[in-house]
């Protein structure tokens, strides 16, 4: 199975789908993702935020301020984009295509994983206490490089 198939499958299967496409949601996980790496003690305090040090605080916080609604093509448009930036994201971090699927779907075995655990407030699937990381096995796969 692609993890393209597996990406579309876990998003129904965690229940994800049913509520439809929330443009508040959306962008806070895309800026969430973003974050990871940043200083967000440094974020918090540089902007004023309202919110903890937590990715997923601060990104809510932003959206909230200044989320706009967009069109379903700029919604597609949006989301492909997303995937051109991660993919061209992987390829310099010298990645080829085949380490980038295996890459992929070491992160869907961890993102289902989280398959029939609780949501939080904002509909995202929680980690469970057993929650298999993926980062050892990504290091592995990076170390592959040549």
């Amino acid at each position: 199975m692609s993890f393209v198939s597996r990406i579309y499958d876990f998003n129904h299967n965690a229940d994800l789908v049913s509520k439809g496409y929330d443009d508040f949601l959306e962008a806070s996980f895309q800026i969430e993702e973003a974050l990871e790496g940043f200083d967000l003690d440094q974020l918090v305090r540089t902007y004023d935020l309202d919110a903890t040090s937590e990715a997923k605080c601060i990104s809510r916080a932003l959206v909230e301020t200044c989320v706009t609604e967009l069109s379903d093509v700029d919604r597609v448009d949006k989301a492909c984009d997303a995937i051109v930036f991660a993919i061209g994201s992987m390829t310099k971090l010298g990645l080829d295509p085949n380490q980038i699927k295996r890459a992929m779907n070491i992160v869907m075995d961890a993102n289902e994983a989280k398959l029939g655990c609780p949501k939080d407030k904002f509909g995202k699937l929680t980690k469970p206490a057993n929650f298999p990381n993926p980062e050892p096995r990504l290091q592995k796969l990076l170390d592959e490089r040549i």
